[in-house]
C-alpha cells in the first residue's frame, strides 16, 4: 500500500510539473524546436491564415483545435506562427490544421510546409528537436469513397501508404539537412475517436483502423531505413497508437471520466472539459493534449531517465563489497587461532542511501539476508573459510523500484606470522533483479521488467598489530576489485518500452584503516576506521534505447556514488558456552552514498 501511495503521489506530481520538467530537460538537450504538421500540432496558423476565422475562437482556444494548447506547446519551446512571420531561427511551428502530408496549396501540405521553412532560409542543426505528425487528414478524406466501394480496404490502402511515403520523405529531408533530433508520431487508433466509434461514422471504423494500421506499418519501415541510413540523426517514433486503449480503458488514471464522447458537439460545450479525452469528433482536449505531451517526454529524454538504472548494478556491486568485506572479517582479528573446524551462520541486514546525481534520482535500498558457512584453523598460522549467503533487496530509485535477490559463494583465507598477518577473500554472486518498475512520464503508467545478473570479486589485506597495553592496534591496507553484471532486458508497457543493455560495473579500489581491540577471553570488542577510494574504474556506461524503435541506442556515463568512501566499523564477540557470538557493524559513508550493514553470526566448534 504504501509503494502504491507513493506511485500515486509521483504520477501527481509528473502530470503537474510536466511543462517545467520540459524546460529544464529541453535546456539540457535541445536548443530550439521546428514543428510540421496538422492540426494536431497547429498552436494558430490556421486561425491566423484565414483572419482569425478557422476555428471559430472561442469555443475553440486562440485559434487551437482544442480548448487548450497542443501538445507541441508543452515541450519546453515558444515555437513562433510560421503564418505570421516568425523567425526561422528560432522555435518555430509550420502545423496547419486540415494539412494533409503531400504539397496541396491550402492549407500548406506537410511537403509545401518544409519548403516554405527552407526556402525562407531554415536550416537544421546537431541540436535541434523537429516534431512530425500528419496522415490523418488523408485518410479521414479517403474514407467516404473508400468506404463504398467493392474492396474498401484495397481502396483506402494506397492513401494511406502515400501519406507515410510523404512523412518518410520528409523525415529522410529533414535528417539528411543535419537534425539532430526527430520525434515522429505516428496514427492513434482512429476507430476510438467519436468521429468513428458512434453514430453514423460507426461503420467505418474498421476501414479508418485499418487505414490507420496500414499507414503506421508503413511510416515504420520507413524510419528504419532512414535511420540505419542517416546515423547523424536520432530520429524517435511516439506510438500515439500503442497508448490509445490504455487511455480509453482506464479513464479514471488520468482524471478523465469521458474517453468516447466529443466534449463539444458543434453547438454546446460540456460542463467539464478537463475530464473529456476529445474536444470534438478527432481532436483531444487540452487535458488530452497534456497526456500526448508527457508521453512524447518518456520518448524525447528517454537516454536520461533510462539512466536511472544505473542503481541496478550499483546495487549489485555495493553487495559483492559488503560479502567481500564480511567473508575477510573472519580472518583479520587479533584472537589466537585455535585449531579445528567451527560451523557459521548468522544473520545480515543492511540499508544504502544514495544521492540524485544528475538525471539519477535519489534511491534507497533496504536488504536482509543469512549466512552459513565452515571455518577450519588448519594451524596457528593459517586458516580458511567457505561461505554462502542468501541476500535480498528492496530499492526505491525515483521513478524506478525493483527488488534483487542473491546467491554468493565466498572464500576466505588467512595467514599470520607474529605480528604479521595477511588475508585474502574472493567470491561471487548470482543476481535475479525482479518486480521491477518505471514509473512513466505517463503517469501512473507503470512499466515492468526483469533481468538477471552475476558479481564477482576479491580483496586482498595485509598488516601489523602492535600491543599497547591491554589494547591492540592494527594499520592495515587492503586492495580489491569487483565487476557487477547486469543482462539486458526490455520493459514492457505502452509508454516508451525502453531497451536496457547489458551493463558491467568494474572497478577496483584500495584501502588503509587503522583497528583496535581489547577485552578478555569471554567478551571482546573491536573499532576500526579508515579511507577506501577507487583507483581504476573501467565501468560500462548506462546505455538505454527504445524496443522496435529507430531511437539510437543513447549512452550515458555514470560515476561510482562510493568512489572516495570513510568506513567506520565496530563489533562485539561474546563466548556463551561453546558457541561465540558476535555482533557487528561497518559504515561506509561515500561521496554521493552511505551504506550500514549489520550483522550477527554464531560460530559453533564441530568435534
Amino acid at each position: 500500500m504504501s509503494r502504491f501511495l507513493r506511485n500515486a503521489a509521483l504520477a501527481a506530481l509528473t502530470v503537474a510539473a510536466a511543462g517545467a520538467f520540459a524546460s529544464a530537460a529541453s535546456a539540457q538537450s535541445y536548443n530550439r524546436l521546428v514543428v510540421f504538421g496538422d492540426s494536431l500540432s497547429d498552436n494558430g496558423n490556421l486561425y491566423a491564415a484565414t483572419f482569425n476565422t478557422q476555428p471559430t475562437s472561442p469555443p475553440f482556444f486562440q485559434g487551437r483545435f482544442s480548448n487548450g494548447p497542443v501538445f507541441t506547446e508543452l515541450l519546453g519551446f515558444n515555437a513562433g506562427r510560421s503564418a505570421v512571420g516568425a523567425p526561422v531561427t528560432g522555435s518555430i511551428n509550420y502545423a496547419y490544421g486540415g494539412a494533409r502530408t503531400d504539397s496541396s496549396a491550402f492549407p500548406p501540405g506537410m511537403r509545401n510546409q518544409l519548403l516554405a521553412y527552407t526556402s525562407a532560409g531554415g536550416t537544421f542543426g546537431s541540436n535541434d528537436l523537429v516534431s512530425i505528425l500528419g496522415g490523418a487528414n488523408n485518410i479521414f478524406q479517403a474514407v467516404p469513397a473508400a468506404s463504398v466501394a467493392q474492396n474498401p480496404a484495397g481502396a483506402i490502402a494506397p492513401f494511406a501508404q502515400a501519406a507515410a511515403a510523404d512523412i518518410n520523405f520528409i523525415v529522410n529531408s529533414v535528417a539528411t539537412a543535419g537534425a539532430g533530433t526527430i520525434l515522429v508520431g505516428n496514427l492513434p487508433n482512429l476507430a476510438l475517436t467519436p468521429q468513428f466509434n458512434q453514430g453514423a461514422g460507426a461503420p467505418a471504423a474498421p476501414l479508418a483502423d485499418f487505414a490507420g494500421t496500414t499507414f503506421n506499418s508503413a511510416l515504420l519501415s520507413g524510419l528504419m531505413t532512414t535511420a540505419a541510413a542517416r546515423p547523424g540523426t536520432n530520429i524517435i517514433l511516439m506510438d500515439l497508437y500503442k497508448i490509445g486503449p490504455v487511455l480509453s480503458a482506464n479513464p479514471t488514471w488520468f482524471g478523465l471520466t469521458n474517453t468516447t464522447d466529443a466534449c463539444f458537439n458543434g453547438v454546446t460545450v460540456c460542463a467539464a472539459p478537463d475530464t473529456y479525452l476529445y474536444w470534438d469528433g478527432v481532436h483531444p482536449t487540452a487535458a488530452g493534449h497534456r497526456l500526448i505531451a508527457a508521453l512524447a517526454e518518456d520518448y524525447l529524454y528517454y537516454g536520461d531517465i533510462g539512466a536511472q538504472s544505473t542503481v541496478q548494478a550499483e546495487t549489485g556491486f555495493r553487495q559483492r563489497e559488503d560479502l567481500l568485506d564480511l567473508a575477510s572479517e573472519s580472518v583479520s582479528g587479533r584472537a589466537a587461532w585455535q585449531p579445528g573446524m567451527q560451523m557459521t551462520f548468522g544473520l545480515l541486514a543492511d540499508s544504502v542511501e544514495t544521492d540524485a546525481r544528475g538525471p539519477i534520482a535519489a534511491a534507497e535500498a533496504v536488504g536482509r539476508g543469512g549466512r552459513v558457512g565452515l571455518d577450519y584453523v588448519v594451524s596457528e598460522t593459517f586458516r580458511f573459510g567457505v561461505s554462502g549467503t542468501f541476500r535480498t533487496t528492496d530499492v526505491e530509485a525515483g521513478p524506478m523500484d525493483f527488488s534483487v535477490k542473491s546467491f554468493a559463494a565466498d572464500l576466505a583465507v588467512g595467514w599470520r606470522s607474529g605480528d604479521v598477518f595477511l588475508n585474502g577473500a574472493a567470491g561471487g554472486s548470482i543476481d535475479s533483479y525482479d518486480n521491477i518498475t518505471r514509473l512513466t512520464s505517463l503517469a501512473p503508467v507503470l512499466h515492468t521488467g526483469q533481468s538477471s545478473g552475476h558479481s564477482l570479486g576479491a580483496r586482498v589485506q595485509g598488516g601489523l598489530w602492535f600491543d599497547m597495553g591491554g589494547i591492540a592496534v592494527s594499520p592495515r591496507a587492503a586492495v580489491g576489485i569487483v565487476s557487477a553484471n547486469v543482462g539486458g532486458y526490455i520493459e514492457h508497457g505502452p509508454a516508451a518500452q525502453y531497451h536496457y543493455q547489458e551493463r558491467k560495473m568494474q572497478a577496483a579500489s584500495g584501502e588503509i584503516s587503522l583497528r583496535a581491540e581489547g577485552g578478555g577471553d569471554g567478551m571482546s570488542f573491536w573499532v576500526e576506521g579508515g579511507y577506501r577510494d577507487t583507483f581504476g574504474d573501467d565501468s560500462d556506461a548506462v546505455r538505454t534505447g527504445i524496443a522496435g524503435n529507430p531511437a539510437q541506442i543513447l549512452a550515458r556515463e555514470i560515476d561510482n556514488p562510493f568512489g572516495g568512501s570513510l568506513m567506520a566499523s565496530a563489533g562485539v564477540n561474546a563466548a556463551i558456552g561453546p558457541v561465540t557470538m558476535t555482533f557487528g557493524y561497518r559504515g561506509r559513508f561515500g561521496d554521493d552514498a552511505t551504506s550500514h550493514v549489520g550483522a550477527v553470526t554464531f560460530r559453533l566448534p564441530l568435534q
